[in-house]
C-alpha cells in the first residue's frame, strides 16, 4: 500500500464528518489493507463491535415473514394490522372454509342430478352464505387473541373491516367460480352477490352482540329458510328480479350504517375509534 488512513481521518470517519466520496474511499481501502483494519479497531466507539454483532444476530435469526405479509406491507398495510390479521392463523382458516364450502356447493349443484328449479334454489341458498361463513370463521379463528384485542385502543370498525376484507379476498372469487364453471347457472352467476352483501353485513352487526357460531347459525337458518319458503311456492325466480336485488343492496347499506353506529359505541370493549 502506498498510503494509509491517518488518525485525523479516522477521527473524522468515526464522527461521521467525512463527505461521501472520502468515506467510500476509506472503506474501499480498508478492505485490502490489514494495517488499517487493525488501526480502525482503536478508533471505533466503545461497544460498537457488540452492537454490530447483536444486530447481525437479530437479522439472521429473525424469521422471514410470509410472502403475503411482505406483499401487503409493500402495498402500505400497517404493521399492527398485519400482526392482527396473521395471528392465530386467522387467514388460513377462513380461506380454507370458503374454498371448501365453494367446492361443496359446486359438487351439490353440478353433480347431484337436481332439476333446474331445485338446482337454482340450492345455488341461491348456498352461494350467498359462502362469504358469511368465511367472515364468521375469521372471527372464530381469532378467539385465541380476544383477551388481547378486547381491552386495547383499537377501532372496532377497523377491526371488523380488516377481518372481513381478509376473509372475502378468497371467498368471493371462489364462490363466483361456481356460477361460471357449473353448467346451466349462467343467469345466476352473479345474482347471489346482492343477497350476500346484506347477509354478510348483517352477520357483522350480529357479531357485535353474539358469538361467531351463534351468528353463523342464525344467519344461515334465516336465509335457507327464506329460500325454502320461496321454493315451496315455486317462486325462486323472485329472488333474482331487479327490484328484489336492489332491496338486498339497500338492506346491505342500511346494515352497514348500523354497523358503524354499533362499533362506535364499543369503546369499553375496544377503545376510541
Amino acid at each position: 500500500m502506498s498510503w494509509h488512513v491517518d488518525d485525523r481521518v479516522w477521527v473524522a470517519y468515526a464522527g461521521g464528518r467525512l463527505d461521501p466520496a472520502a468515506e467510500a474511499s476509506v472503506e474501499a481501502h480498508v478492505t485490502g489493507c490489514a494495517q488499517c483494519r487493525a488501526a480502525a479497531r482503536g478508533h471505533a466507539p466503545a461497544g460498537t463491535e457488540e452492537t454490530i454483532w447483536t444486530a447481525v444476530r437479530e437479522t439472521i435469526t429473525a424469521p422471514a415473514p410470509p410472502v403475503l405479509v411482505r406483499l401487503l406491507r409493500r402495498l402500505g398495510v400497517r404493521d399492527d394490522d398485519l400482526v392482527l390479521l396473521f395471528t392465530a392463523d386467522s387467514l388460513l382458516v377462513p380461506w380454507a372454509a370458503a374454498v371448501g364450502f365453494a367446492i361443496a356447493c359446486a359438487i351439490l349443484v353440478g353433480f347431484a342430478g337436481l332439476g333446474p328449479v331445485n338446482r337454482d334454489a340450492v345455488f341461491l341458498a348456498m352461494a350467498p352464505l359462502a362469504p358469511v361463513l368465511a367472515v364468521v370463521v375469521s372471527y372464530d379463528a381469532l378467539d385465541p387473541i380476544r383477551e388481547v384485542t378486547a381491552p386495547t385502543p383499537y377501532s372496532k370498525l377497523r377491526l371488523a373491516l380488516l377481518r372481513t376484507a381478509a376473509a372475502l379476498v378468497v371467498a368471493l372469487p371462489a364462490t363466483a367460480a361456481i356460477g361460471l364453471v357449473v353448467p346451466g347457472l349462467n343467469d345466476l352467476a352473479f345474482v347471489w352477490l346482492a343477497p350476500s352483501l346484506g347477509l354478510t353485513v348483517g352477520a357483522l352487526v350480529l357479531l357485535t352482540w353474539l358469538e361467531a357460531r351463534v351468528t353463523g347459525a342464525l344467519v344461515a337458518s334465516l336465509w335457507v329458510g327464506t329460500v325454502v319458503v320461496v321454493r315451496t311456492n315455486d317462486a325462486v325466480g323472485a329472488l333474482t328480479v331487479p327490484v328484489v336485488q336492489a332491496a338486498f343492496a339497500v338492506a346491505g347499506f342500511a346494515l352497514a350504517a348500523v354497523l358503524i353506529l354499533r362499533t362506535s359505541t364499543l369503546r369499553l370493549q375496544g377503545g376510541e375509534q
